[in-house]
């Protein structure tokens, strides 16, 4: 309604209003005639009155009609914009429609791209498996060459083919590795693995390229670090190889030691600070981080100088990132570079890693003197005897060590052990001990020789010497503790001293193993074999997986090599038969599978089918050792670690000993020194008869040890030769080795006891 019209009809209200009263009066109550009434009826009062009303009227219906034509636009703006959204719906509509069939080409695009991806990953293991089989033959047959009667230029010929193919399976290793990072398929895996003897492990793989070049490699491993961790120890190890490799590659004199420190620690996690530094030709500042990306390297004339693909940092700060870490450099030309890397590993079980014996309380307060010309050397000596408990005093030079030693002698306090450095100026370690030698006050100090280059003839030199062990640095925290643990530890009666203490014979203290080998390539075979049984293992070859579990029907192994391609029978099929049946029995067998494909689904097979372990061929000495070790950890028996836990079974049964004698204490006197001159007769002729395949002669002679030592109720030693007596009756002495071995230690546990009782029974 307009606003005009309201107040039109509000004068006409106006003037009714007026009118009412002269209409009552007239024409209701007939007082005065209507005009009369108009006229002098009319008041002031009167009139305001009205014109309140009138004007209420006339606001009243201003808003009545303001808010019909707002109700009116509303209404007009809702059908507009309900025509607009009609509008918005249908080009929604259309916009879903064009991102359904986006969306279903994009599905087509990305399993086309899945597609592609996985017939690059197959070709690349497919590849990566007829490459790896024939290196896997060419290295190891060299390296089996290289411990040959050899000439001279034959070494090294044959010197210059393992260079060259370390160079060449180094190579495919990168483009493998940076080739699965591009196309977002390597993964990490999680196992709990010790970091102290990955550290240590890592340095002895690469200590030799470092003594080629007179270099000093060390690392420094703070004892009080808990190794115990889960994580991927094969791309840490890779990582470590790669900083390390460089360091010795671009270094020509000086030193390259590896630290490591706890940097950051949760309930269930600790990220480590490696810190790799070297003395070589150093890193231009604007070239610093060139060096991480791929094919890059801060000169590019190095790559004809030192070689190398430039994928080696690349792929590091890649496994760091996916580690939860990151790596950098610090570096200045011409004076060396460290290389920094952080990781992220999750805390392994509450178990203690490896208990210290108590026969090592011994060496608390030992006074240890140490000699050595490298400061960095000294102090990572200093640092761990230190945290054993011992003394140690660290000298320089061979005359300080000289001088420190007669004054210690002047002091009425000798040192019980040297140890020192081989290779140093004026005065070396031989030239050192001569003199020590020489007098007879200092004579007694044992001595353990540590050398960055062994050279030929050094053994029997130490041996003439009296050197009491002879190892080569970076020298392993446990082997150094079980050497210094063996030189100061007395001989049993009767017994001689061991001979020269070296890396080597430490190894061959291990336990010795009966190994099921599968392997259908006869080279593979050779190889793998010879590795096997220079460490001190006896091995049985399986053609194929069905070969291999006929055999294990007939005869029990320790463990089982695995090759994963075989004809009639592959490795997995014949590892989940395996363990199928161990279900019945409720044991174990440990298999490490060989496989010359290197990528991580096959990896993934493997375990999935239940193997313990995996070694990617070529077979490496170093890597086969070192997984059979993390495999075996904890089933060994033979004293090797640290630590010697006494049995808690008796030896021998003393009240049931004197029962048999009827408590004649002259005649089980007479027994026992009977049962020690006649005991290693029979031990040899065991040794004898299992050396030359004489099972007869084996039968008899366990036989007659078994009821010798029966009599001393001695059960341990009488079960392993009953065990001996029965492979000799069997006619089967493969695992005799194992038996003796385990034969020769308890008889040494009887011969104790009964020198102890044969003290007890003097009058």
């Amino acid at each position: 309604m307009k606003d005009y019209v309201i107040v039109g009809l509000s004068i006409v209200f106006f003037v009714l209003v007026c009118l009412s009263d002269a209409v009552f009066e007239s024409f209701v109550f007939g007082e005065k005639p209507f005009w009369d009434s108009v006229i002098f009826n009319v008041s002031w009062h009167a009139v305001f009155l009205r014109s309140v009303v009138t004007a209420s009227f006339l606001v009243f219906g201003l808003i009545v009609s303001r808010a019909l034509r707002q109700r009116r636009a509303a209404e007009r703006a809702l059908e507009e914009r309900s025509v607009r959204l009609a509008e918005s719906n249908s080009l929604l509509q259309q916009e879903i429609s064009e991102r359904k069939q986006l969306e279903k080409a994009l599905i087509k695009s990305r399993e086309a791209a899945e597609e592609a991806s996985r017939a690059k990953s197959e070709f690349l293991a497919n590849m990566s498996h007829e490459i790896r089989t024939p290196i896997n033959g060419i290295m190891g047959m060299t390296e089996l060459a290289l411990n040959t009667e050899l000439t001279l230029e034959q070494h090294e010929y044959l010197d210059a083919i393992r260079i060259s193919a370390d160079s060449l399976l180094k190579l495919i290793n990168d483009i493998l590795d940076f080739s699965k990072i591009e196309a977002g398929k390597l993964e990490l895996i999680d196992v709990e693995f010790n970091l102290r003897d990955v550290l240590a492990d890592t340095m002895t793989m690469l200590a030799v390229q470092a003594h080629k070049k007179n270099l000093e490699l060390a690392y420094s491993f703070p004892p009080e670090i808990v190794g115990a961790v889960v994580g991927d120890p094969g791309r840490l190890r890779q990582i470590l190889v790669n900083l390390i490799g460089n360091a010795i590659k671009f270094t020509e004199r000086g030193e390259i030691v590896v630290s490591i420190e706890s940097q950051f620690e949760t309930p269930t996690e600790t990220t480590f600070h490696f810190a790799v530094t070297d003395t070589g030709i150093g890193i231009a500042a604007e070239k610093r981080e060139r060096i991480f990306h791929a094919f890059e390297q801060a000169d590019g004339s190095t790559s004809r100088k030192y070689g190398g693909t430039g994928l080696g940092l690349a792929i590091s700060s890649r496994f760091c990132q996916m580690m939860g870490g990151k790596i950098w450099v610090e570096s200045e030309l011409g004076k060396g570079s460290t290389f920094h890397f952080t990781v992220r590993f999750s805390r392994a079980s509450d178990r203690p890693e490896q208990p210290i014996s108590e026969e090592l309380g011994s060496l608390r307060d030992l006074a240890v003197l140490v000699v050595d010309d490298n400061a960095t050397n000294r102090r990572i000596l200093e640092q761990i005897l230190v945290y054993w408990g011992m003394r140690p005093t660290a000298v320089d030079s061979g005359q300080a060590a000289l001088e420190a030693m007669q004054k210690a002698c002047e002091e009425g306090a000798l040192f019980p052990l040297m140890l020192t450095d081989c290779m140093m100026p004026e005065m070396d370690g031989f030239e050192l001990v001569e003199r020590v030698n020489a007098d007879p006050k200092l004579a007694a100090t044992a001595i353990v020789m540590l050398t960055s280059a062994g050279e030929r003839g050094d053994a029997a030199r130490c041996l003439k010497l009296g050197i009491a062990a002879y190892l080569l640095k970076p020298v392993k925290q446990s082997e150094l503790l079980f050497t210094i643990s063996k030189v100061l530890q007395e001989p049993a009666e009767g017994q001689e001293r061991p001979g020269l203490i070296t890396r080597h014979s430490i190894r061959e203290s291990k336990r010795k193993l009966y190994i099921l080998l599968a392997e259908d390539n006869a080279v593979n075979q050779k190889v793998a074999v010879k590795m096997l049984e220079r460490m001190g293992h006896t091995v049985i070859v399986a053609q194929n997986g069905v070969e291999a579990l006929d055999l294990l029907e007939r005869q029990d192994v320790d463990l089982i090599l695995m090759d994963i391609q075989m004809p009639d029978m592959d490795g997995l099929e014949a590892t989940r038969t395996v363990r199928e049946r161990e279900k019945m029995s409720d044991s174990h067998v440990p298999i490490i599978a060989l496989t010359a494909y290197a990528m991580k689904q096959d990896e993934e097979r493997c375990l999935e089918a239940g193997m313990d372990g995996y070694i990617s061929k070529p077979i490496n000495a170093q890597e086969l050792y070192e997984t059979i070790e993390q495999v075996m950890r904890g089933r060994e028996t033979a004293p090797y670690h640290v630590s010697f836990p006494r049995p808690t079974a008796p030896v021998l049964d003393k009240s049931a000993v004197l029962d048999r004698v009827g408590g004649d204490v002259e005649l089980l006197r007479e027994v026992v020194v009977l049962f020690l001159n006649d005991y290693p007769k029979l031990l040899s002729d065991i040794r004898a008869a299992s050396q030359h395949n004489e099972p007869e002669r084996l039968e008899e002679a366990a036989h007659t040890l078994k009821g010798a030592v029966s009599n001393f109720a001695a059960e341990a030693a009488v079960q392993c030769a009953l065990r001996l007596e029965q492979m000799g009756r069997m006619r089967d002495l493969s695992r005799a080795p194992q038996a003796i071995m385990q034969l020769e230690m308890e008889l040494q546990r009887v011969k104790d006891e009964l020198l102890v009782l044969d003290k007890e029974l003097e009058p």
